[in-house]
């Protein structure tokens, strides 16, 4: 995971933004900061605002009311805020006519890069993104993993101070998702940007993100880095214990008998039983299970604790607010 420095300046500061259709509500009194050089995930279900969110801080859509500004420059300046940004879209069009560099040139010069600044840029970033052999090769010839390499350099040339990030992984096998992380935190550690991460991958956020904001009906429900979201719910905690097979029965049994804690055996692990503890927030329960085993005559052969996911405590935060 990217550690950004804590003393890092702010670069994004949103304050209650919100944003409403009718009389249908899709972003209400939405507020946080990002420094630079942190990454922080976007979470929610369809439906939760996360879209609606994004759209507002690149200044696609105006919010109904809140504010929000990019270092300092506020949002009633979006020809400013554009120019500071970076932005990976779920989906992505591309000229399919032209060569990764001439591509990667041009959306430089856009930006008001010369020729010669935009090409080495895009060379640069091709090399970053593991396309450099492909760099004279036309758009139309590259795999759905390329295009997306080429659709986050693109989001890179104006050496943006925020980078919003849809879906980045998307397209790419575990290797490839892997690399892909690696890059992005990359990018946030070396050239200290801020990354808005937003999938629906929840394994991706817990990999790269530094901090987690979970919306739901618009709101935001939960805030922090992903630790503390693990810890703000109570889901049952497992643990793998290896016996001899003989007595999983005995075992069962004798657990059977403690409150908060039930026991499985699934045939194809015959010495294994596996344990929930409801709602366990230390090793205290863990021991009780172990003790009673051992005060029972039962060999303990192994064992295992199984951490708490991030996807765990999102679906309980998710089913607590419906």
């Amino acid at each position: 995971m990217n550690s950004a420095r804590s003393n890092n300046h702010i670069v994004l500061s949103v304050n209650g933004i919100a944003k409403s259709y009718g009389e249908i509500e899709a972003l209400t009194d939405l507020s946080f900061e990002v420094r630079a050089g942190e990454i922080v995930g976007l979470l929610g279900p369809n439906g939760a605002g996360k879209t609606t969110a994004i759209r507002i801080l690149t200044t696609i859509l105006p919010a109904s009311r809140g504010h929000f500004s990019v270092m300092d420059i506020p949002d009633s300046q979006p020809e400013k805020i554009r120019a500071l940004i970076g932005v990976l879209p779920e989906s992505n069009g591309f000229p399919l006519h032209m060569t990764g560099a001439n591509f990667l040139t041009y959306m430089g010069q856009l930006y008001g890069q010369s020729r010669s600044q935009a090409n080495e840029k895009a060379r640069d970033l091709l090399r970053l993104f593991g396309l450099e052999k492909a760099a004279d090769g036309r758009i139309t010839t590259y795999s759905r993993g390329m295009k997306q390499r080429l659709a986050i350099a693109r989001a890179l040339i104006n050496d943006p101070k925020v980078l919003f990030l849809d879906e980045p992984t998307l397209g790419f096998d575990p290797k490839g998702q892997k690399e892909m992380l690696d890059v992005i935190s990359k990018a946030a550690e070396v050239s200290q940007v801020a990354v808005i991460l937003s999938s629906h991958l929840l394994e991706v956020v817990e990999a790269v993100c530094n901090r987690v904001i979970i919306l739901h009906h618009g709101r935001m429900i939960s805030e922090g880095s992903v630790a503390d979201i693990k810890q703000q719910v109570s889901v049952p905690h497992t643990c793998r214990i290896q016996m001899p097979a003989e007595t999983i029965p005995t075992a069962i049994s004798v657990l059977s008998t403690l409150a908060g804690i039930s026991a499985q055996h699934h045939n194809n692990h015959k010495d294994e039983l596996i344990v929930s503890i409801d709602g366990a927030s230390d090793n205290g329960e863990m021991n009780t299970v172990l003790q009673h085993l051992i005060q029972a005559n039962i060999p303990i052969e192994g064992f295992t604790k199984d951490s708490v996911r991030l996807s765990d405590a999102f679906l309980s935060m998710i089913e607590e607010g419906n």
